[in-house]
């Protein structure tokens, strides 16, 4: 049976689309990266001493560190910032990348609970698949856009960012979500799309506000938004993502038996294989998180990310 596209796709419009959002997303980090977070990254962490070091914005670090560490001239030494300087600096990077991952994540979050919040299918796992292939709003299009720009900004920029034990989790689980978004929306499951775009988002804010304010010392709130992290984490990824994934396999079946979409079966297999991806890694980063609760239970409070490699 030859494939229909859903009314609402557009190739290669939508291709245009995500470039866009793609760049949107990195002229906002780099507006807010200089206006906002690295001024104040600057104003609260100081150095003992070299208290004249200051973090540029991203776009400059590179070559400050080439100047760091290029070899001094014979008639002319480089200055070298002290250990607790490069300690300051290294606190100041992570200060301003979590902040504006809880930007980022925050405003992902905020747009997919709108689109949520115009409809009522979403309570029911039923209505998921109903209308296949899923009735799609101008809503639902541009938090798909604005999702698929902000993975694929994702991917480009993990590259550059301080190296963790997870780097390589990190990456499969950006590209498993992009292939299952692609695939969602291409063959008309965008509300199974717009669900889990909303569940792999929502704990993160919190995590990365949590960490903020590590990094400031206001350790407090850090326990506190970790243990919130950590409670909408399991419940959304390790509970109900699972729940998600058992529906789409109950309610994407045919009467013929076949797997939607019809005819294109094994494309209705990819995503769910996809979707399986995302749930090991999820189970992965769970244990990170219950073995990072049971540190802080040890010590009494949180005392870093646990995917750091110093």
């Amino acid at each position: 049976m030859v494939y229909v596209k859903p009314p609402y796709v557009d190739w290669p419009g939508d291709l245009f689309v995500v470039a866009a959002w793609t760049a949107a997303w990195g002229l906002a980090h780099a507006l807010l990266d200089r206006g906002f977070l690295v001024p104040l990254a600057n104003s609260l962490f100081k150095a003992k001493t070299d208290a004249d070091i200051s973090l540029p914005p991203a776009g400059t670090r590179k070559k400050m560190k080439s100047a760091v560490t290029a070899s001094p001239s014979d008639n002319q030494k480089a200055a070298k910032p002290s250990d607790d300087a490069k300690a300051v600096m290294r606190i100041r990077q992570k200060f301003i990348y979590s902040g504006w991952k809880c930007f980022a994540y925050s405003l992902s979050t905020a747009v997919g609970v709108v689109v949520l919040s115009e409809d009522s299918w979403w309570t029911s796992p039923k209505e998921w698949l109903l209308d296949y292939p899923d009735p799609t709003s101008w809503l639902m299009k541009t938090y798909y856009y604005i999702g698929f720009g902000s993975y694929v900004y994702q991917t480009l920029t993990v590259m550059s960012a301080s190296k963790q034990s997870d780097f390589w989790g990190v990456v499969v689980h950006h590209i498993a979500t992009l292939s299952v978004m692609a695939a969602s929306y291409a063959f008309g499951f965008t509300r199974i799309g717009v669900i889990i775009l909303l569940l792999h988002d929502c704990s993160d804010p919190f995590m990365e506000f949590a960490k903020c304010n590590l990094y400031m010392g206001k350790q407090k709130v850090a326990d506190l938004f970790f243990i919130l992290f950590a409670l909408v984490f399991l419940s959304t990824r390790n509970i109900l993502f699972p729940f998600v994934i058992y529906s789409a396999h109950e309610y994407s079946i045919l009467e013929d038996g076949t797997r939607m979409p019809r005819g294109h079966g094994e494309w209705g297999n990819f995503c769910l294989g996809c979707l399986w991806v995302l749930a090991a890694l999820n189970m992965y980063w769970g244990y990170l998180i219950l073995k990072i609760a049971v540190m802080t239970a040890a010590k009494g409070e949180v005392e870093g990310d646990i995917r750091d490699e110093e």
